[in-house]
């Protein structure tokens, strides 16, 4: 069965999303705890019970080369022989590569015993480049890494395509245009030694190298990328699925994971956690010894690590993911390097985020200086020629005439909050232009009848006569337009702006017409211009108006996904 891959929520360029294989559905971003058959330290029947684990991660490898358990891995299958029904990935032995230099086994052994255990997802043997190779040396490695991947595009698995190329992004950007199309699900290779040596900022620039060149209907893999500190930065950026041996390893070497960084466990002197170990134990965990120490400390990263992904999850339903990362990267020095980084692509994150989001935008700092919403706003505001501007921060000088709308009547910051003093008909036509384009500010004639709401005395329905023509929306209060404003539009602006324009399928135009959402398989073009949350025109190729509805992906992603919702109608 092919992955396919919904995205339900969006924030910046994470995705809040549905991954559905082999009759399994799981919801990411998604953690695939590390489990070793051969060295277990929580139970598959305890990561699944009381964890709740939906997906698990084991080393096709090292099973192979058990001779122990090989045969019976075979006979009976991997979901058998774990006793575990969810889904499950593994790993060919690359990462072994990486650390002993060599592995005693060839892509094709490996494709075939991964497929032979049913494996849901699998990975083809490819050569891990650490960060500070040789570059000839690396791309080396890469050109063989992409030819092994040749010899697992028919595997019968669900492929981890890895994107390599150590710290060298265009390494990185060729590779992902090498496996992009060809693979659904493709694994971040190597970003493990950046992880280890807080080397933040490079992994946010091979995160980003790797997003922007790859399909975004695929799903990517964080591969090894196991501390839940990193979690949101990752999710920002656009990766779908993180694993962890992580919460293992760390508990072998007396090391307690937490949101924003490790500490040694003997050096504690109170436990500032409530997971069910922290408050079976409390301090008195540091002085439990062998195997005890190592499994309750081992559950307790994993417990801090899931409680990570549920935080992230909510960030991104709410809107709030950006504040999440700037609050994590106050933590360290070398994650507000990685946040620097980050500013650096926030011109490609706002090509994917959301236009209007559900939650106030709270300045921090600095940080908020270039955040993909203020790009946005700073680029739409060229629209409106007025010189009724106030200074508010981090957005600089910004129309009065804008106040009331997202982002700007939404802002929490140290400073007053300036407020406008502007009549209607002004601020109608400043947000028109704001939203719609230069000039669309005309389409609001001096004889509009402008109706308020009786509790907040806000704008929200406009009227030509009798007639309402648009909507003001209560949370963000930008223009909803109904059919009269919408041909207005239309008719002002050539096409494809502000429009999505619908292929030949007459079944599917019916379907618009009669109020069903827009999917993207059945999108020939969409303006370019427009963002995820912006209102548009959904138009046939004749450039008809079917209906008015609300962009629910960029156009970036609509083109990329032949699956899932394009756009909802109202």
């Amino acid at each position: 069965m092919a992955l396919k891959f919904d995205v339900r929520r969006k924030d910046a360029a994470g995705r809040l999303g549905r991954v559905e294989l082999n009759g399994k559905r799981v919801e990411t971003p998604l953690l695939f705890p590390v489990y070793n058959p051969n060295k277990p330290i929580i139970p598959v029947d305890e990561l699944a019970g009381e964890f709740n684990a939906p997906a698990l991660m084991a080393n096709a490898y090292m099973l192979m080369k058990n001779e122990a358990v090989r045969g019976e891995v075979e006979e009976r299958g991997m979901h058998d022989f774990l006793g575990f029904d969810g889904l499950i990935a593994t790993d060919s032995g690359s990462y072994q590569m990486m650390v002993y230099g060599a592995v005693e086994t060839t892509n094709a052994e490996i494709i075939k015993f991964q497929e032979k255990i049913g494996s849901d997802i699998g990975s083809f043997l490819d050569i891990p480049t650490v960060p500070d190779t040789y570059k000839p040396r690396a791309r080396e490695q890469l050109q063989l890494t992409l030819e092994r991947s040749v010899e697992a595009e028919n595997a019968a698995f669900t492929v981890n395509a890895a994107v390599q190329g150590g710290k060298y992004v265009d390494l990185r950007a060729e590779a992902s245009k090498a496996v992009g199309g060809r693979f659904e699900l493709a694994a971040i290779g190597g970003i493990v030694p950046l992880m280890e040596s807080y080397r933040f900022a490079e992994l946010v620039e091979v995160i980003a190298a790797v997003k922007e060149n790859l399909p975004l209907n695929t799903v990517v893999h964080a591969f090894g990328l196991g501390h839940p500190m990193l979690f949101p930065l990752a999710a920002l950026l656009g990766c779908d699925f993180f694993d962890s041996a992580a919460y293992a390893l760390y508990a072998f070497n007396g090391r307690y994971m937490t949101d924003y960084g490790t500490e040694r466990v003997e050096e504690l002197e109170h436990m500032g956690c409530t997971c069910p170990t922290c408050r079976e134990y409390g301090v008195k965990l540091k002085r439990l010894y062998g195997e005890d120490r190592v499994r309750a400390l081992a559950r307790h990263n994993l417990y801090v690590s899931y409680a990570m992904v549920e935080k992230v999850k909510q960030a991104i339903s709410e809107g709030s993911l950006w504040e999440l990362v700037c609050l994590q990267a106050r933590a360290h020095p070398r994650m507000m390097k990685a946040l620097d980084a980050l500013m650096g692509h926030s011109g490609w994150i706002a090509e994917l985020d959301p236009i209007t989001k559900p939650r106030a935008f709270y300045h921090t700092g600095r940080e908020s200086n270039m955040r993909s919403e203020v790009v946005n706003a700073r680029e739409r505001m060229k629209r409106i020629s007025t010189e009724n501007t106030v200074e508010l921060q981090p957005f600089g000088q910004v129309n009065e005439e804008l106040l009331d709308i997202y982002p700007f009547n939404s802002v929490w910051s140290v400073e007053d909050e300036p407020k406008p003093k502007v009549r209607d008909i002004h601020k109608l036509r400043a947000i028109m232009e704001y939203q719609y384009g230069k000039g669309a500010g005309t389409l609001i004639p001096d004889n509009v009848i402008v109706k308020k709401s009786k509790n907040t005395r806000r704008i929200r329905w406009l009227y030509e006569g009798k007639e309402m023509t648009a909507s003001v929306r209560a949370t963000d209060h930008l223009i909803l337009p109904k059919e009269k404003l919408a041909v207005k539009l239309k008719e002002k602006y050539e096409t494809p702006k502000l429009r999505v324009i619908l292929s030949d399928d007459e079944d599917a135009t019916q379907c618009v017409r009669e109020g069903k959402s827009v999917m993207c398989k059945f999108v020939e073009e969409v303006d370019s211009n427009l963002r995820c949350g912006d209102e548009c025109l959904i138009v046939d190729k004749k450039d008809n108006l079917v209906r008015v509805g609300t962009l629910m992906l960029s156009p970036k992603e609509i083109k990329d996904f032949n699956h899932g919702m394009a756009a909802r109608v109202r």
